[in-house]
């Protein structure tokens, strides 16, 4: 929410074996070359943020950590001047 511009949509949905939820934004977007770092401890994209938005670069770090912790997968799609797509999948456990 910090670098969105207008509106978030989310999505949930459901296949055989995931439950997904997709999170969309229209915001500043992230470039093709910091997608593969995003989610390092501590990486911001853009560092002179920090000051005006706050965050230590922690929070999709420990997003992934708890994605993995129940089996499940996190994806990232983005453009600059677009919007980020954030994708979860968690298994959906049969009984």
């Amino acid at each position: 929410m910090k670098y969105r511009i207008d509106k978030i949509d989310v999505f949930l949905e459901k296949n055989d074996q995931h439950a997904i939820m997709r999170i969309k934004d229209y915001g500043i977007g992230i470039s093709e070359g910091e997608i593969n770092n995003i989610f390092e401890r501590f990486y911001r994209v853009d560092k002179a943020r920090s000051r005006e938005t706050g965050g230590s670069g922690l929070g999709l770090h420990i997003a992934k950590g708890i994605i993995k912790l129940h089996k499940g997968e996190i994806n990232i799609k983005s453009k600059e001047g677009t919007g980020t797509e954030v994708v979860l999948f968690l298994p959906i456990l049969h009984s």
